[in-house]
């Protein structure tokens, strides 16, 4: 590198003095993020926003000009008055059938890497990803001395069709650092060929927009009269949310649940409730932005989510538990993947696919209230110790300087 890059700790530095720490380096660290998720100014940008904004680093983040979202086309839009350089990068293939998004690339990254020369590269893409590959080969290529980072949810050991196997593996052969959603993703990233440092950095919450709210406005606004377990989410087969509906016909009657959100798997769940006869006791809320999930988290007495593993699939973390925890509300949750992990002592665990289990865990809750609310209480301490924001921000901004600092991973390997 041009110049020494040595600037303190970011939970050293008071957010409010950052002018020392510019002066303690020649020149800031350049960072070139490239994500889809931060193509949503409420899904990845606040990350961007809070790092930007964090002395000694200028960070470029490249996001797609468009893209589909579950389903639907979204142009690129960003935060008003944004601290971050957003590049909206025109995409090539943002969906290609069976490859869905994983085929996306950018053919003007090149021009963008030799104009910005990043002292790294994020990817906030899954290491198989077209985009990985092609931004590992233009590093190697035309900035051998960038860093590479990949960033993983994948929690399962499984060989991937090609090209999608051979491209993980050319990535993780070449990256310097590996930043995983949960630990089983650090032993997926080892079993194909990773063998560089591996870091824990979760999902973020935000914890302004997610909060306690007065609880009984929110039930009488929903008109909850008993306890009520709360599904958020798809509607997939293997979100489980059909064990949560046979487990509510096993529970007394003052038990009830409420399911927000919509998918392919509705049908089947509208069929389940009338087989049970439980249409006054399961209710069906369409699909609702963020921003308006907030008085539900609070009108629900415990957020359910009952993941089942599946062979290509479990859970990787489970943002929506995150969410409920943000405004003190417990979560139940399976054995799924990451679930536990992120679940901590804010709630209670079963095995996936236990019906009967998962009924005793919401008629626990139902007859013990100062349980519940001991639980949502420590899981909302678990947000604020670990998943805002600001503390995501914080550990990458940090981590971006290691790597940074760091000699070529790939080139200790040869």
């Amino acid at each position: 590198m041009s110049a020494p890059l040595c600037p303190p700790t970011a939970s050293a530095i008071p957010h409010d003095s950052g002018k020392a720490a510019h002066e303690t380096s020649a020149r800031p660290l350049r960072v070139l993020l490239i994500s889809h998720t931060c193509q949503s100014p409420t899904e990845g940008q606040p990350k961007t926003e809070l790092i930007a904004q964090m002395p000694g680093v200028e960070l470029v983040t490249l996001i797609p000009h468009r893209w589909k979202h579950y389903g639907q086309w979204r142009l690129a839009a960003t935060v008003p008055a944004p601290r971050c350089r957003y590049e909206i990068g025109k995409v090539v293939w943002p969906w290609a059938g069976p490859g869905q998004f994983y085929l996306h690339w950018y053919p003007g990254l090149k021009k963008l890497l030799r104009a910005f020369q990043p002292d790294v590269i994020d990817l906030w893409e899954e290491p198989w990803a077209l985009v990985s590959a092609h931004a590992v080969w233009l590093r190697n290529r035309f900035l051998p001395q960038c860093k590479i980072i990949t960033e993983t949810e994948q929690n399962i050991d499984r060989k991937l069709p090609p090209p999608f196997e051979q491209l993980r593996r050319y990535v993780c052969r070449h990256a310097d650092h590996a930043v995983c959603r949960n630990h089983e993703a650090i032993s997926v990233m080892r079993s194909k060929g990773f063998q560089g440092p591996a870091t824990v950095v979760p999902n973020a919450v935000d914890g302004t927009l997610f909060r306690p709210l007065d609880r009984a406005s929110c039930r009488q606004q929903f008109g909850f009269s008993k306890f009520t377990a709360g599904y958020i989410g798809r509607f997939v087969e293997r979100k489980g949310i059909q064990d949560l509906i046979a487990a509510v016909a096993i529970c007394g009657p003052d038990v009830q649940c409420v399911l927000v959100g919509s998918g392919e798997y509705e049908a089947t769940l509208r069929e389940q409730i009338a087989a049970l006869a439980l249409g006054d006791r399961v209710r069906i809320i369409p699909q609702v932005a963020p921003a308006e999930l907030t008085p539900i988290m609070n009108a629900i007495d415990a957020l359910v989510l009952p993941s089942r593993t599946v062979p290509t699939w479990k859970e990787q973390f489970g943002r929506v538990i995150i969410e409920a925890h943000a405004c003190a509300t417990p979560v139940i949750g399976s054995d799924s993947g990451a679930i536990p992990e992120v679940v901590g002592a804010g709630g209670v665990i079963v095995p996936e696919g236990d019906v009967a289990g998962l009924a005793a865990a919401m008629t626990r809750l139902s007859k013990s209230p100062e349980m519940a609310r001991g639980m949502g209480e420590v899981g909302r301490q678990q947000v604020f110790a670990k998943y805002t924001w600001q503390m995501v921000a914080e550990r990458m901004y940090n981590l971006y300087f290691a790597v940074g600092q760091s000699p070529r991973q790939d080139a200790q390997q040869q």
